[in-house]
């Protein structure tokens, strides 16, 4: 049983579902919050069932995506775009811009599909505005008088003159600057300003070009941790899980550092199972009453989030329930390593096939995920029952 199998994931796919084809016009992109600040999004969800993704977030992870609100549930429920059940789930937005130019790269069938239904609901959208407005036309049955139109054009001439006089007094006396879009050139008022010398604005050997012409000679100092993290094609590190935090000691991997490893992995141990009252699975979308089978099952909880599932759902053996139940168990949405507690390189992430939890292929020394059966040290000192199969990576298959 391969670690990396999608049934493994609380994600709702469109084969656990039993759908075999999603049309492109219930792809729904919506704004988001619904006023002139709001932008426009889709759902994950959505857009994994259009194109055929099993695991949407794990195949491309850096596609900007955030946490529907309950607010927001509520009103795409209104607009019929989810159901009543999805309310109660963890939905996920992404930009539309980022998902639209995914599918122009990667998926350019799905793509033209989806551009003729966008054609389709303007075209549709067309045609009601005039609806609209040839139903105001016919009951407005006022008409302009022929001797009155060149008075009208003089009014409009006028507006337009004040509009372009008020814009030409506002850049002069209210605008610090303004940037022309011809020329790429900042423009400032003469004569507001101080003009210093020629020696005085020098450009060094080594400016920083902000626009073509315009230099600047700020310089941001970094420190020798910060360097650690920068350039992003050669950085050492990962970046910090928050920048408030303060910089990694460069002592980290100290024998000290790995003793504290330790202690923090037997302290797992004792922990209390997460209870969610009246929580559902989120493959089958049942709760412990019934599982796929129809049997009653009890569910196992993320520490991290709200996902849940069957055990029988997520193909876990009795053996590896009871093991996972012994320390803050993990979905495969919210796994991070052990060892350093980060919950980058996905496709260099592996499972214990004793315990569950996560490493990197680094952080263990390894060159590879390994093609076999594969036990972390903390299992190796305490080894338990064996169970069969064996869990590889995130991204392999059932073997």
């Amino acid at each position: 049983m391969g670690s990396g199998d999608s049934s493994r994931s609380c994600e709702t796919s469109s084969q656990d579902l039993g759908y075999s084809y999603f049309p492109a016009e219930n792809l729904i992109e919506y704004k988001w919050p619904p006023d002139e600040t709001g932008e426009y999004y889709m759902l994950q969800e959505q857009v994994s069932e259009y194109l055929g993704v099993t695991s949407f977030k794990r195949k491309y992870p850096d596609l900007e995506r955030r946490d529907l609100s309950h607010k927001e549930k509520l009103y795409l429920r209104e607009l019929n775009v989810i159901t009543e059940t999805q309310c109660t789930l963890g939905l996920t937005a992404l930009r539309s811009d980022e998902v639209i130019d995914l599918m122009i790269k990667e998926y350019p069938a799905k793509h033209a599909e989806y551009s003729v239904i966008l054609q389709e609901k303007e075209r549709q959208r067309i045609t009601d505005h005039y609806k609209e407005y040839s139903q105001m036309q016919q009951q407005n049955t006022q008409k302009v008088e022929a001797s009155k139109v060149p008075e009208y054009i003089k009014k409009a001439a006028k507006k337009a003159a004040e509009f372009n006089s008020n814009l030409n007094r506002e850049r002069m006396e209210e605008r610090r600057a303004y940037f022309d879009l011809q020329t790429h050139i900042i423009q400032v008022p003469q004569g507001k300003y101080k003009v210093l010398p020629t020696e005085r604005t020098k450009v060094s050997p080594y400016p920083v070009a902000l626009i073509p012409g315009q230099f600047q000679e700020y310089y941001k100092r970094y420190s020798p941790d910060e360097l650690r993290y920068l350039p992003l094609n050669t950085a050492l590190y990962e970046p910090p899980l928050d920048p408030e935090l303060l910089t990694l000691d460069s002592d980290g991997d100290s024998d000290d550092a790995e003793e504290g490893r330790g202690d923090e992995k037997r302290k797992t141990k004792g922990n209390s199972p997460k209870v969610i009252p009246n929580a559902i699975c989120g493959i089958c979308l049942k709760g412990k009453e019934s599982n796929k089978k129809g049997k009653p099952e009890a569910l196992i909880h993320c520490s991290q989030c709200d996902n849940s599932g069957h055990p029988s759902c997520l193909d876990m053996t009795p053996e590896l329930v009871a093991m996972i139940k012994t320390y803050p168990w993990q979905c495969m949405e919210c796994k991070t390593c052990i060892i350093c507690g980060q919950p980058h390189h996905e496709e260099e992430m592996m499972f214990c096939d004793v315990c569950d939890r996560g490493y990197h292929t680094f952080c263990v020394g390894l060159d590879a995920i390994p093609s076999g059966r594969w036990i972390c040290d903390c299992c190796q000192k305490d080894p338990p029952v064996p169970r069969r199969g064996g869990r590889r990576g995130k991204n392999s298959k059932e073997g």
